[in-house]
């Protein structure tokens, strides 16, 4: 094996002189070296990181919550549909000392949709009498639930829903309000119907600006959306609506939900008038009280008449209809008891209104049982007299029947206290006396004798 290659060797020196010493040999090396490549590298990547995390870092943004129950900085996540899209950095106390300041940063790209109309929660477990939600947080923890939209002004500074929201943006469908004089049973998450089917919800409602009215938005989910047009009528459908009239007794009710949490519901009434135009977004409704009123027709017009009764009322009640030929014309308004003590006798005024829109006329005339005095002479003089009626054997509710009786006893058209007077017939059937099926005595005697015109004046009726 070869032996390494040892110092030099001392040249001998001349004689009679010193030795010489050898002479270094100078080589010439590279001047990069790799140790500094390592430190260049490392300077590169980290650039590159903090580049990239600066590049990714999203928007900073701050909701304020009436509490921080269930959040914590640097734990607490930023979800929508269960994607996580940030992370609350920081909680503080508000400085009015009245909630709490959440500081969150989202990832990169979240922009677009931070807008005054975008909306924040806290996701937890709720239970409600109308729903059930949050249970996934039981065991992942509550987290920050966004509902983004993208049209509105850019902002990052948000206020924080105290509960989620019933509907969310992507939920396809239209937004329609309701107008009603009070709440009733209703609530957020109350169903909306249609022909019993659910077909919506209710998702807000609040005072009006004066405090006369409730406005309460509902939601129906496309495509039962397109079933609402401009004369759609929306009622109140909570619990059992259980009706004792003349016509009998009428049981009504949506489902089971609509009897705990109560519930809306709405139709298109089917009558000789088309059903118009779909109903835009945000079109205002009333609401009316139930399914009875909202499917009876409207009319601007009304005419206020005065009808006396001398025999006893008893089931006539105010609302009761007003009947002509069967068909509703309109509703008593008042009953009084008035007494003379000239004559010692007790009458009855009664005050009905009348629709007179509801009777078409083929002619070219006014309306029937309207302004005109001289049809109204012509059609007291074939005849046509007021009389109560039975309506149901069941409830004894009475009403007031429009009918023509020739045999009555002449009668004219005449006036008291404003209101013009419609002559009267004595009911058919009177007192207990007797059986329900033959007139009584009192009926008879009251056929001879004309009704007494006193009017109370603590009514609408007027002073006598």
């Amino acid at each position: 094996m070869p032996s390494e290659p040892g110092p030099p060797e001392p040249t001998p020196a001349p004689s009679g002189g010193k030795p010489t010493l050898p002479e270094a040999e100078v080589v010439q090396r590279d001047r990069f070296s790799l140790v500094w490549l390592l430190p260049l590298v490392a300077l590169i990547v980290g650039g590159w990181l903090a580049y990239k995390t600066w590049s990714e870092q999203g928007p900073t943004i701050t909701i304020s919550f009436k509490t921080a129950s269930g959040l914590q900085a640097g734990k607490t996540k930023v979800k929508f549909k269960d994607v996580e899209i940030g992370q609350v950095t920081r909680i503080d106390v508000t400085d009015d000392l009245e909630g709490v300041r959440v500081t969150a940063q989202l990832t990169s790209g979240s922009e677009r949709y931070l807008t005054e109309e975008t909306r924040f929660w806290v996701a937890r477990p709720r239970v409600t009498a109308s729903r059930v939600s949050g249970l996934e947080t039981l065991l992942s923890g509550a987290y920050i639930a966004i509902d983004p939209v993208m049209e509105g002004r850019s902002t990052r500074h948000f206020k924080g829903l105290s509960e989620p929201p019933v509907i969310t943006t992507d939920e396809p469908g239209t937004r329609f309000r309701l107008r009603a004089p009070t709440l009733g049973s209703l609530n957020l998450g109350s169903p909306v119907y249609y022909r019993h089917i659910q077909v919506g919800q209710v998702i807000n409602y609040q005072l009006d600006d004066d405090g006369a009215a409730v406005k309460i938005d509902v939601f129906v989910t496309k495509p039962h959306d397109r079933l609402v047009y401009a004369n759609t009528r929306f009622w109140n459908a909570s619990g059992i609506d259980l009706d004792l009239s003349a016509g009998g007794v009428t049981l009504n009710t949506e489902s089971l939900v609509s009897i705990l949490i109560g519930g809306v519901a709405f139709d298109t009434p089917d009558t000789l008038e088309t059903k118009g135009a779909r109903a835009s977004a945000n079109q205002f409704f009333p609401l009316y009280a139930s399914r009875a009123a909202a499917h009876e027709r409207t009319y601007p017009n009304k005419e206020r008449y005065l009808m006396l009764f001398s025999g006893s009322v008893r089931g006539l009640s105010i609302g009761a209809p007003v009947m002509l030929h069967g068909i509703q014309v309109g509703e008593v308004l008042d009953i009084q008891l008035r007494f003379d003590p000239d004559r010692l006798a007790f009458s009855i005024p009664v005050l009905i209104e009348i629709e007179p829109e509801r009777i078409s006329v083929d002619q070219d005339v006014d309306q029937v049982l309207a302004g005109d005095s001289d049809v109204l002479k012509k059609l007291i003089a074939a005849g046509m007299r007021g009389q109560l009626k039975t309506g149901s054997l069941l409830t004894g509710q009475l009403y007031v029947d429009l009918d023509f009786h020739p045999d009555a006893p002449p009668a004219e058209l005449s006036e008291r206290n404003g209101y013009r007077v419609l002559p009267t017939v004595p009911a058919p059937i009177s007192g207990t006396s007797w059986p329900r099926w033959m007139p009584s005595r009192s009926s008879r005697s009251e056929a001879s004798s004309p009704p007494s015109l006193v009017v109370s004046a603590r009514s609408p009726l007027g002073p006598s």
